[in-house]
């Protein structure tokens, strides 16, 4: 019940900001620049005059396009039976109102192609870049890191804490010389 009466006047301060009344009663919507003179024809996904194209919210708020000389004959042909409409003038009417079809909005526009082509040449010149690093920037690795060094300190380890009771060495056959399992 809050958030309802939360959303009412921000509809009705939405509905005074789009909409005046002109001198002879006639409401003049004078709302988002968006709407540039096309005719208002529904409330929209979220009360905007604006167009929009949405899978989820078919109608939108105003006509695609503004009428003019071509589509205004047309109009006033649609007022009547729609079996006197020409297929052509079915269709120019739909352009009028919408950009696309539902079909042309559904197709795939290979978009992702580009996302990829970004995405793959980011990853190439961080790879080229880290390699180069590699190379020229940072020094060799120094002894500590190669195997038998490794090999050789975990000997001395163990030999420097043969009497614990702890840690490594309890997991060591000192007398087989390997570790016991």
């Amino acid at each position: 019940m809050l958030a309802r009466q939360m959303m009412l006047p921000r509809l009705a301060l939405r509905a005074v900001h789009t909409t005046s009344r002109l001198s002879g009663g006639q409401e003049f919507y004078w709302g988002p620049e968006k709407a540039a003179g096309r005719e208002l024809v529904g409330y929209g996904a979220n009360g905007d005059n604006i167009y929009q194209d949405r899978l989820d919210y078919w109608y939108p708020a105003i006509r695609f396009r503004k009428e003019d000389s071509t589509i205004a004959p047309i109009r006033a042909k649609e007022q009547a039976d729609w079996k006197n409409l020409s297929a052509e003038e079915k269709k120019l009417l739909y352009r009028y109102s919408f950009r696309q079809t539902l079909s042309e909005f559904e197709a795939p526009t290979g978009y992702w192609k580009v996302i990829g082509a970004v995405i793959f040449s980011v990853l190439g010149l961080c790879t080229y870049y880290a390699v180069l690093l590699n190379v020229y920037v940072y020094p060799e690795l120094p002894p500590t890191f190669q195997n038998e060094y490794k090999e050789a300190q975990v000997e001395r380890a163990l030999v420097l804490e043969k009497g614990q009771f702890l840690g490594a060495p309890t997991k060591y056959d000192y007398e087989n010389q390997k570790w016991k399992k």
